[in-house]
């Protein structure tokens, strides 16, 4: 069974003055279905080292929530993880999974701009390009370009773009949430699995 790193959200329980944590159940469930196990990293950038220096993951997984400090995020912590998990990835050549705020850290890694878009929030709609589909959208920061070390496969049809992978790396990202769908969706069990147990950058 393959060991996937996988990030957190960060939530605000006001009401016991905590900082949480948090991760949707439903991601271990589908990569279990993927033959994978979920290893949750917590947002504490000397912890994730540690962590890094101790076991090397077959993958990483980086989830959504939580807008990046770029984009006015108050979660800096959580974009210095999705940060230190990134450029592990590149060094070791570990595949990597960015979804929604994930796919925004690897936009922003690379040098990539994000603007706040309309539209693309609890709603369905088509992506064309290399990948052809409907998809759900709950994102409001988008980017309309990317840096010349990704390659654009999907864009929605007001330009956006909905999916990318790292021309010479196992690294990929999509703005939509695969967890979200039930029954999960095959064309995301082949995207899933062609990252993870391939190792294929799309």
């Amino acid at each position: 069974m393959k060991l996937i790193f996988v990030s957190q959200r960060i939530d605000e329980a006001a009401a016991y003055t905590e900082r949480r944590d948090a991760l949707d159940q439903r991601w271990a469930v589908l990569l279990e279905k993927l033959g994978c196990a979920a290893l949750p990293v917590p947002n504490h950038p000397k912890t994730v080292t540690a962590l890094l220096e101790r076991v090397r993951p077959d993958g990483i997984l980086l989830t959504g929530g939580n807008d990046p400090v770029f984009c006015g995020g108050n979660a800096p912590e959580r974009d210095e993880t999705d940060a230190q998990l990134i450029q592990y990835s590149l060094d070791r050549n570990i595949p990597l999974l960015g979804v929604c705020r994930g796919m925004q850290s690897i936009l922003l890694h690379f040098g990539g701009a994000l603007e706040r878009i309309s539209g693309h929030v609890a709603v369905s709609h088509d992506v064309t390009g290399t990948i052809n589909r409907t998809v759900n959208s709950y994102h409001n920061w988008g980017a309309r370009q990317a840096p010349s070390e990704l390659k654009i496969l999907a864009r929605a049809a007001d330009g956006v773009v909905e999916a990318v992978c790292v021309r010479t790396r196992p690294i990929a990202g999509v703005m939509w949430h695969p967890e979200r769908v039930s029954p999960f969706e095959q064309d995301d069990i082949q995207l899933i699995k062609a990252v993870f147990e391939q190792g294929d950058s799309l």
